[in-house]
């Protein structure tokens, strides 16, 4: 289960919402740190996403995949007012928020949901994967340093950035399977931080794909250190990794699995 998750949820929501009813026109217009997008834009991903999971008679076509499927229902909400996009984000993401509550408990929590490229995961980990969007939009995107906002920033907090990794570490292997095909000895992961933790990526087995685990391995060929929110940064590719790891014992070896690793 994710109660954590949905915790973090709720007050990554929040504080989103607390910097979109600040913004002034100007502001919804500045660019973001996606690449062609503006603020309004960003808004515009994260509610036509969030609309999709409450009502599915909406819900994007992500069949050529996910970040290539994003664009579309950015384009179509242009036209809006964005009051209007605000509020589609609003309402959707409070109803997915009460939705996601009944996803913790059995037999739902369970119960495997395929997420085309994104893998195939439990739907108690759903507060998780919108955490991790709202989380990587708002600080990475939106807001100073790396993108136009000067807003302060929200607590880089427990409830908000462990499930943000857990996420990121349940959809590693299904996102980076073939260019981490070349693995063939562990590497360890240490994530400081308040959403941290040691892990270990395993070469992949008889499903093709690596396998991360908790703890260290003694076989480790290198060892990764980051912290929680720099994992968020260059686990996302939003930056260079150089600037948020260091590496102990096999360097070659960790810059190929660096170089390939892409969360979204």
């Amino acid at each position: 289960m994710s109660e954590l998750g949905l915790e973090g949820y709720g007050a990554e929501r929040a504080a989103f919402l607390d910097v979109a009813h600040s913004l002034s026109d100007e502001e919804w217009m500045a660019p973001s740190d996606c690449t062609g997008w503006t603020v309004r834009d960003v808004l515009a991903h994260v509610a036509s996403l969030i609309h999709g999971v409450v009502d599915p008679s909406v819900m994007i076509d992500m069949s050529a995949g996910t970040e290539v499927s994003m664009e579309a229902p950015v384009a179509q909400r242009r036209a809006l007012p964005v009051a209007d996009v605000l509020a589609e984000y609003e309402t959707s993401s409070g109803a997915a928020l009460d939705g996601f509550a009944a996803l913790q408990q059995p037999p739902l929590a369970d119960t495997l949901l395929p997420l085309g490229d994104l893998g195939t995961h439990p739907m108690a980990l759903m507060p998780n994967v919108f955490l991790f969007d709202t989380y990587c939009h708002l600080r990475n995107d939106i807001l100073r340093p790396n993108g136009a906002i000067d807003r302060p920033e929200p607590p880089r907090d427990e409830q908000r950035l462990r499930p943000t990794v857990e996420w990121m570490l349940a959809g590693l292997p299904w996102m980076c399977t073939n260019g981490l095909a070349f693995m063939d000895r562990p590497i360890g992961l240490r994530i400081e931080g308040p959403g941290g933790g040691r892990h270990t990526v395993h070469p992949a087995g008889g499903e093709g794909r690596v396998d991360v685990v908790a703890g260290d391995d003694a076989d480790a060929a290198a060892t990764i250190t980051t912290g929680d929110h720099d994992f968020v940064v260059w686990g996302t590719q939003r930056r260079p990794w150089r600037d948020y790891v260091t590496v102990d014992g096999d360097e070659a070896y960790a810059q190929r699995f660096l170089d390939v690793v892409k969360i979204i």
